[in-house]
């Protein structure tokens, strides 16, 4: 996504944008993704040891800053130093911070061991302070502010659709339903494969495809297995042709437990594929208009999901109605339209005295 705003601010306002890399050493293999060859990047230095490695790196970080005199820094890491970046800096430039994970992301992990409780706890009373030193903070929803309510210069700016649809509309006459990620706990696919037992005993016909990296975080696979679903299920794994799968679907299904900003269910949506999702923090609820470009459904109700799905499949106009509806709704999400909030942001806050 940074590269994404680095080279449409470039591009198309003419933008002169430095990239720091806070934690990648220029020894590191190149960034994956292509940037503007008009974009100037610094590396900081680093230490082998924490404190010295703090050191080095705010030394580092001030002395580039002062030499290109920037009009905004724009922070885009999640850490607590960037959090608390602005009391590191030794002049007084304009910053805006911009989130892209939820909070609870900074905590450590579920364990209850004491070492664990006690870093979660400076960590929490760390976060209450966090970001109030920033002349905007922006966060990807509205429903992310309950968790940063205590700071007074947030503000919204939603990620864009990212892929290209070409004006290509998914038919929605194939049977198979689609969702996307990463096998991990957080998307909820083990629910999934729950919903789609009981889906698959209406409609054997249909199949569910799960296009997405595995982890060892789940085994779906053997879930499936359990599940005697096997035969109506294709797991693919990452593939840089994605929009192929939106085209050959016909419903889109998020079983999230947690977002952070469901990116798939603009992505699917662009291509008129109308959408389930469950009501999870965070995201769904500002992008699906609940009836009328898709369907919302509790968290965790795995009967009500089926129920939906079913509803969709057995309902081809109203799953056309709404894959139109939804490829005009979220058309509030266009690159353009994302990016000149970012231009109006950054202008307001050069602007302000």
């Amino acid at each position: 996504m940074i590269a994404l705003q680095i080279n449409y601010f470039i591009k198309n306002y003419k933008y002169e944008i430095d990239l720091i890399l806070l934690n990648q050493d220029i020894e590191e293999e190149k960034n994956f993704f292509e940037l503007n060859s008009a974009l100037h990047i610094h590396y900081l230095k680093n230490s082998s040891t924490p404190l010295k490695s703090f050191y080095l790196k705010v030394k580092s970080l001030n002395k580039i800053l002062n030499r290109i005199n920037p009009d905004i820094i724009v922070a885009c890491e999640s850490d607590i130093f960037s959090l608390y970046l602005p009391k590191f800096v030794n002049r007084k430039f304009k910053m805006v911070y911009q989130r892209h994970d939820t909070k609870h992301l900074n905590f450590m992990g579920s364990n209850n061991s004491i070492k664990t409780k006690i870093l979660n706890t400076i960590k929490k009373l760390l976060l209450s302070f966090a970001g109030k030193d920033y002349d905007k903070f922006v966060l990807l929803s509205d429903a992310h502010r309950t968790d940063w309510k205590s700071l007074k210069n947030t503000a919204v700016i939603s990620n864009p659709i990212i892929l290209d649809t070409k004006d290509s509309k998914a038919k929605l006459d194939s049977k198979v339903i689609l969702s996307v990620g990463r096998h991990d706990y957080v998307k909820g696919f083990d629910m999934l494969l729950y919903c789609w037992q009981k889906v698959k005993e209406k409609h054997p016909d249909w199949m569910l495809k799960i296009v997405g990296k595995r982890t060892g975080n789940i085994d779906l696979k053997g879930l499936a297995k359990d599940l005697n679903i096997s035969d109506s299920i294709i797991l693919k794994g990452h593939t840089k042709d994605i929009s192929k799968a939106y085209l050959e679907s016909s419903i889109y299904v998020c079983s999230s437990r947690l977002e952070g900003f469901p990116l798939v269910l603009i992505e699917a949506m662009s291509f008129g594929l109308p959408v389930v999702s469950f009501d999870c923090k965070y995201g769904p609820r500002e992008i699906i208009n609940d009836s009328i470009d898709g369907i919302l459904v509790s968290q965790n109700d795995i009967d009500l999901l089926a129920d939906s799905i079913n509803h969709l499949i057995e309902n081809v106009e109203l799953r056309k109605q709404m894959g139109d509806k939804a490829s005009e709704n979220i058309k509030r999400y266009s690159i353009d339209k994302i990016m000149n909030q970012w231009k109006t942001l950054f202008e307001e806050v050069v602007l302000k005295k």
